[in-house]
């Protein structure tokens, strides 16, 4: 037995936990798939959604490669901004 103890709110703070970085991946994914497929017309009407998820997968990805994760969250939002601009170029053509 070791002495100290399992405290499941510990990995919270580990920045090295990979189920962050996949979850965060996953819902990125799906933003962005429903952006570029068309199905996300009429539900992903504001531009501060795919911000948000694209940020969060950002910021989570460079706080796993030990790197700011508040700088990380804003190149995330930017390219989540241009998608949101570009999708409807990409999709009608």
């Amino acid at each position: 037995m070791s002495d100290k103890k399992y405290n499941p709110l510990d990995e919270f703070k580990n920045k090295k936990n990979i189920v962050w970085v996949i979850m965060s991946a996953s819902m990125c994914i799906f933003i962005l798939f429903a952006l570029f497929s068309g199905a996300g017309v009429g539900v992903i009407d504001s531009v501060y959604s795919v911000m948000l998820w694209c940020g969060l997968f950002a910021g989570i990805v460079a706080r796993y490669i030990g790197k700011n994760g508040w700088i990380g969250f804003g190149i995330g939002s930017v390219f989540g901004m241009l998608c949101f601009v570009l999708a409807p170029l990409v999709t009608s053509v």
